[in-house]
This record gives C-alpha cells, structure tokens and sequence, in this order.
C-alpha cells in the first residue's frame, strides 16, 4: 500500500486506540456522575446561525469558523464552547420549565485559533450548567457545582488535583480597563501596577493574595474594606471548606488576580489542573445567563487524558470462523473480546 496523505490541520489530530475509547469511557462516567445529582443531559447541534448563536455566546463569532448554508441565506457559525448553547436552550426550548434547571452536555467544539494555554482547536468538552439559581443561593450553586466537578474527576481517577478559587469580577473591576493593570494581572506582576494610584494598589493586593486559601484569604481581606470584598470573602470560605470536607485530597488556593477565559463570568469562579499535567482540566463558578443567574463548569477531555493512566488495550480472544455462536455470544456478555477468523 503506497503513501497516502496525512497531514492534518494545526490543532487537529486523529484520535487513536486505546485513547479513543478511554476517552468515550471517561465522557460517559462523567455524565453518569452529572445524573446522578440530578443534571439531565442535552445535545444541541453542531451548527448554529450567526445571529441566533451570538445571542447567548457574543464571542462565538470571534472564536468559532464561519460557514455559508448553502440550503438557505445567512451565516453559520461551527460552535466553539457548548455554553452558550445550553443557555439558547435553556431559555428558548426548555424556558417553561421550573428553576433552577440542571443540564449537562458532552460533544466536540472545533475553534478557529488555538491559545499560547491550549494550542489544540478540537476537542471534546463536558460539562454542567446550573440555570436559573434564586437570589442569595449563589454560593450554594458553586458548592454544588465544584462538588460534582471534583466528584467527576475522582470517578474516573483523576488525582492530585488542585482547586483555583478566583474572583475575575474584582479583578475586573479592580483594572477598570487600564492596559497596564490587565497586564500586570495577567502576568501576575505588582511592579506593573506601581504608577496606578489607588487602583494599582489594589490590583497589587489581588496578586500578593495567592496561595492556601486559608491564609490568602486573610491577605485579601486585608486589601481594603468593601461590600464587594466582603462577600467575595465569605464565599471563598464557603466553597473552599465545603470542598475540604467532601474533597480531603484536592488542594484548594485562591487565585483573586486570575482573569484569563472569565470574560463573562460574574462571581466567584474555579480553575482546575492536576499536578505535573500540562493545561487545565477544567473552569467554571458564576455568570449570567440572560435576565437569569446560573453556574457552570466545562472539562476538557484531552487534558483530563493526560492525567489518567496510559489505557491498556483488552486482550483480544481469536476463535474458529466456525466457533459455536451461542458459546461466543456468552463469553463477550461475561466480558471477553472475541474476534472471529476470517479465513
């Protein structure tokens, strides 16, 4: 057999055994653990129209690629991130029923560009969406939301992990738009906020606000008074006990200058790594869906891969072309893979 062409697009690959069905393996166990606290699972399309997918997801057209429909007039954007999806059905399909709806997806996203922090453009995503969170119970959404996503991850084996507790809506708020303090947010470098007056200053807080949560906590308390920082506080502490109790193993740290991938979240939010594993797991914590509030996380698969055990390939039993049928259908029900000659 001559060579055939191979070359695959940058941030593709083909997805080979055993990775492949590891990964269905993984998706599947993950979801299981979403339906098991009550998320239903939902399946939108591939492609959406331009004007009906921004609607809920503005920075779809900026990350997604751009198709014609060629069976009707107007532009079709191939999603790149599943959010914004779920929030369209949530509040179109599914906008009669009760709150707070709990939803959970698995599916491949395709993004036009790959990142300095994720140079892979396909891959598969799964996650939760929590729409539709009454006033006050914030708080109590992330619990759940971080719960089910360290419980995901323990189910399928993930270890060592590490929880970033963020607030990108103080450190937001805290740049006020000002390039130099972005930058010395995203570089996590106070020298860079020097000459920013009061504003500086506390941008230079959130970032010497690093590390155990328990004692960057206090470090962030200690940035300046103010209704804002007060409940950001007593959130922080919230979650991080209520993940220290349920989650013993995860090492929970608080991350206040963290701003990068949180354009629109709202609240007090989560990044998740495993030790010695490149890239992250996964994000998530609070944003607003609409008129409504919700909380949500999105695992990457090709990263929660990496740190899972290299999968083995079953042993594969060879039999007689002419094996007793019933025999072989009893041996594969009982768990043997058995292939059958050909010749």
């Amino acid at each position: 057999m001559g060579d055939a062409p191979s070359l695959l697009p940058a941030g593709l690959e083909d997805q080979l055994p055993p990775w492949a069905e590891a990964e269905a393996e993984a998706l599947s166990l993950i979801l299981g653990a979403a339906r098991s606290f009550g998320y239903d699972r939902v399946k939108p399309p591939l492609l959406e129209y331009e004007d009906t997918l921004t609607a809920f997801a503005p920075d779809a057209l900026r990350k997604g690629f751009k198709l014609a429909d060629p069976q009707a007039e107007g532009l079709l954007i191939l999603r790149s991130d599943k959010t914004g999806q779920v929030v369209r059905i949530a509040q179109t399909r599914l906008k009669d029923e009760p709150r707070p709806l709990r939803l959970s997806y698995g599916g491949q996203v395709l993004r036009a560009k790959g990142s300095q922090l994720r140079p892979e453009r396909q891959f598969t995503q799964a996650g939760v969406e929590l729409i539709g969170v009454p006033e006050g119970a914030e708080t109590r959404a992330l619990v759940e939301i971080a719960d089910l996503c360290l419980t995901a991850l323990g189910t399928i084996g993930v270890e060592d992990i590490t929880l970033d507790l963020t607030l990108p809506h103080l450190a937001r708020e805290a740049a006020g738009g000002n390039s130099a303090l972005i930058r010395a947010l995203s570089e996590r470098n106070a020298a860079l906020a020097g000459d920013a007056g009061a504003a500086g200053e506390q941008v230079a807080a959130l970032i010497g606000a690093f590390g155990s949560w328990d004692t960057a906590i206090k470090a962030l308390a200690a940035a300046g008074p103010s209704p804002q920082m007060t409940t950001a506080t007593v959130g922080v502490r919230a979650v991080a006990e209520a993940m220290q109790d349920r989650h013993p193993k995860a090492e929970i740290l608080l991350d206040p200058a963290e701003l990068r991938g949180f354009d629109y979240h709202s609240g007090l939010s989560f990044v998740l790594y495993a030790k010695g594993i490149r890239g992250e797991l996964g994000r998530g914590g609070l944003y607003p869906a609409g008129e409504e509030q919700a909380a949500g996380f999105t695992l990457y698969m090709d990263t929660i891969l990496r740190a899972l055990p290299a999968p083995v390939r079953p042993e594969k039993v060879r039999v007689a072309a002419d094996a007793d049928a019933g025999e072989v259908a009893r041996r594969r029900t009982a768990g043997e893979v058995i292939v059958a000659d050909l010749d």
